[in-house]
């Protein structure tokens, strides 16, 4: 599977197509974390979580968008973007840390099983989860994920992934 953004996409240039086959929808809404259910038009839906990190700064992202995708029930971790040409091309190293855990390395727009991680990410203690890529050439690009709402919204994909079209 490519990443759920790609399969979105795809969706949606074939609803354009095909007139209603296919589909991507938000299925739940949460405080931090979406439930997403898409489909390709062939009777078989998938659904995954998605978040989009919290800047600091006024006016990030000024060139597209970074989003953390959880896919259920393969519990694949995905790091993927809209509307970046080479943002993800260009880094040299990407990692992914829930709360003050280790770091993980994973490789952008390239699912990544996460077992570890997703246990990690509903535990109560850990906030947030970081995800930090080196270009490099200097100070690294940090995206926060806040975990508030990941459970929640966990328990509803489980139910999106039960429930199909």
């Amino acid at each position: 599977m490519k990443t759920l953004i790609c399969v979105a996409a795809q969706c949606a240039a074939m609803l354009n197509v095909h007139a209603g086959e296919a589909y991507g929808k938000t299925v739940y809404k949460g405080k931090n974390w979406s439930v997403i259910q898409v489909s390709a038009g062939n009777g078989i839906s998938q659904c995954a979580l998605r978040s989009a990190p919290n800047y600091l700064e006024p006016g990030v992202p000024k060139y597209g968008s970074v989003f953390l995708e959880v896919s259920y029930p393969s519990k694949r971790i995905t790091l993927s973007g809209e509307d970046l040409v080479m943002y993800f091309k260009i880094s040299k190293r990407t990692t992914l840390r829930v709360g003050q855990g280790a770091s993980a390395n994973i490789i952008p727009e390239v699912p990544t099983l996460g077992e570890a991680i997703i246990d990690s990410m509903q535990a109560s203690k850990n906030k947030a989860v970081q995800v930090e890529i080196d270009f490099g050439t200097g100070d690294p690009s940090i995206h926060i994920f806040p975990l508030a709402g990941f459970a929640d919204a966990y328990r509803a994909v489980s139910a999106c992934a039960g429930r199909g079209k």
